[in-house]
């Protein structure tokens, strides 16, 4: 459902980075508008809230990366934080100069977390802008598969506009994670890697309902620091290669030691769809509604839960955690093996802060995966993100509908 009218005025000025102008035709290189690159990455930035301090952080550490960025690729950042929201390109010229191009996409506020939004942002990238692939960066707060807070299903959310261009506010309207599948699928390139940079976001039922629509997804299945990635470096990383150890080894590599930590994960869309038949069988035999599985206890990636802003949260079990406490040992090794094809890699700093709480959590690494999963429980203050769950693609999928959930 969108909520957000979005009024759009197109005006693009081009400019060096020594803000020479750069006429149509002028100085040549695969930089240029119309050219077709090798590979475009989008940083999309929702910050029109709490986070809007870290916005400009961050965006200092990407022009930094800027000079590195091959000259067969292309570099997008758009920023909406309490002033308009603007879409600068970064490319590099053939002559090795560094082309900075601001386009000013709209002339009054627009409500970013939103997929009109968004697509707009698409559509001058890929029409404008053509690439052989495209690589995305969602930045801003997440919740995974919750509801925001206007509770209408299907309620899976990343982003946070509140549309007052005010910072100190995260109460409105967020992108919902089938919406955002929807669109992704009907790009006409498809997306390798998408990364978000906020909360919660690497959890099964994300993951699931992306399937289609991009090649991997990276994400945290638990709070991140409010620095984020260090774009400096991770920025390089999504140029350096197709895959994605090398982001994933930067981003963590840039908390080693710190008090706030990471955890991280890759998860491979393509290798979804049969995680989801394989549980199938498994949740229906050892987590029916009848049941009472013994997973109270495993590794959580928000211990006990708790009571944000949008309601309550569930505990964000460890996927790898809940099913090795609960299945019998010939199950949960075939059950292991489709995990291990969806989420093969996962880095962590050992140990994370979370806000919540106000405290340091460490990784359980004996069954640490780096993805969540929901459990439905029986308890009356779960009673309402049962429901919620039961909105997921991943719910009847997986096998939740049948097991009595």
């Amino acid at each position: 459902m969108l909520i957000c009218r979005v009024g759009v005025f197109l005006l693009l000025v081009l400019v060096s980075c020594e803000k020479e102008t750069m006429t149509a035709g002028g100085t040549t290189g695969t930089g240029q508008e119309g050219d077709t690159v090798r590979k475009t990455l989008l940083v999309y930035m929702m910050a029109e809230n709490t986070l809007n301090d870290f916005a400009k952080s961050d965006v200092a550490e990407i022009l930094k990366a800027v000079p590195a960025i091959p000259d067969d690729c292309r570099l997008f950042v758009y920023v909406d934080d309490c002033e308009f929201p603007l879409l600068s390109c970064y490319s590099r010229l053939s002559s090795g100069d560094v082309s900075c191009s601001d386009i000013d996409v709209f002339t009054e506020d627009v409500c970013s977390s939103d997929t009109v939004a968004l697509g707009t942002v698409f559509d001058i990238i890929l029409d404008d802008y053509p690439t052989e692939s495209l690589d995305i960066v969602l930045w801003s707060h997440g919740d995974g598969w919750l509801p925001d807070n206007s509770r209408t299903a299907p309620m899976r959310t990343i982003g946070i506009d509140n549309g007052k261009n005010i910072y100190n506010d995260r109460t409105t309207k967020a992108i919902e994670i089938d919406e955002l599948a929807a669109l992704l699928e009907r790009l006409p390139v498809k997306v390798n890697r998408l990364m978000f940079d906020a909360c919660f976001m690497q959890g099964v039922e994300v993951a699931y309902a992306l399937r289609n629509a991009v090649e991997w997804v990276i994400a945290s299945p638990a709070e991140i620091p409010g620095d984020g990635a260090p774009y400096e470096t991770v920025v390089n990383e999504f140029f350096a290669s197709d895959g994605v150890k090398g982001i994933l080894d930067a981003y963590n590599a840039a908390y080693e030691g710190e008090a706030m930590g990471v955890v991280l994960s890759a998860a491979y869309m393509p290798a979804m769809q049969h995680l989801a038949d394989v549980s199938y069988s498994n949740i229906c035999n050892y987590f029916s509604s009848s049941e009472n599985a013994e997973y109270a206890e495993a590794f959580s990636y928000l211990p006990g839960g708790a009571w944000g802003m949008n309601g309550v949260l569930p505990c964000f079990y460890d996927a790898n955690a809940v099913m090795k406490a609960c299945l019998p040992e010939a199950e949960y090794a075939v059950w292991k093996e489709a995990l291990d094809a969806a989420v093969p890699y996962a880095v962590t700093t050992g140990s994370w802060f979370s806000i919540y709480s106000y405290n340091t959590h460490p990784v359980d690494k004996s069954v640490y995966s780096g993805i969540s999963m929901y459990v439905p429980q029986a308890s009356s203050r779960y009673a309402t993100l049962n429901v919620d769950f039961a909105a997921t693609r991943w719910y009847s999928a997986a096998g939740w509908s049948t097991a009595g959930w």
